[in-house]
């Protein structure tokens, strides 16, 4: 493994672009080469600047699988070549505004049930509960919990530990909107959005993590497959 370190405009971008290009123009197979990058914007135009340079050298290559992707992008294409690999129906991608949607209306549910809910929000913030601001925040707070593997019932332990009953109630909130997440994967064919797996973005790279962990197979073909893996700004990486 190499590591570029260098400050902002120095040139490690391109580096990588330069070191894809040249594997790819000394023979490489296309498909053995992976760059991976932290946005879709950063990736489009790391694309361009290898497709320029092996246009340039006058390369001719085709090219299945694409050179660059986003980390999530490739941890989607991972959960889709597993579903494949075992006869399952792909995972869906819910958007942000689809999360939202899901969880105002679980809010909206324990506004109405107010003392009796099973969330049992503190007093304080049950004016906030019907706000938009609110369930973006809660769908923050789960996503950034998804992402550094804190479970609904960890959050509930951390809440207990911290004195924090707000976090409690979030825990049992997130464990709520797991519940409905997998019923809406199993209401059956009658409901194409419901028949397969939902997951959020920051849900993407656990899932593909936990399909490379429970499938040895999947990882060493991957493992075989990409010779040269390259990643930008990994710094940035949760």
């Amino acid at each position: 493994m190499v590591r570029v370190l260098g400050g902002a405009g120095t040139g490690k971008s391109s580096l990588l672009v330069s070191t894809a290009a040249a594997h790819l123009s000394g023979g490489c197979d296309p498909e053995s080469v992976l760059l991976l990058t932290g946005s879709a914007r950063l990736g489009a135009q790391a694309k361009a600047a290898i497709m320029a340079t092996l246009l340039s050298s006058g390369e001719r290559t085709v090219v299945r699988e694409p050179l660059v992707r986003t980390v999530h992008s490739y941890a989607f294409a991972v959960l889709r070549l597993a579903a494949h690999r075992n006869g399952s129906p792909p995972p869906r991608l819910i958007t942000s505004a689809e999360q939202d949607g899901i969880i105002r209306e679980l809010l909206a549910g324990d506004v109405e049930d107010g003392d009796s809910s099973p969330v049992r929000w503190p007093a304080r913030l049950r004016p906030a509960l019907s706000t938009v601001g609110f369930a973006t925040e809660l769908r923050d707070l789960m996503a950034r919990c998804s992402e550094r593997g804190v479970d609904p019932a960890a959050l509930q332990r951390i809440g207990r530990l911290s004195g924090r009953p707000e976090w409690q109630a979030a825990g049992r909130f997130a464990q709520a909107y797991e519940q409905v997440m997998l019923l809406r994967s199993a209401v059956g064919m009658a409901a194409p959005q419901a028949t397969v797996p939902a997951l959020g973005a920051a849900e993407l790279v656990g899932a593909a993590l936990e399909a490379f962990a429970i499938d040895a197979d999947l990882l060493a073909a991957e493992r075989s497959r990409i010779r040269l893996l390259l990643v930008d700004d990994a710094q940035h990486l949760d």
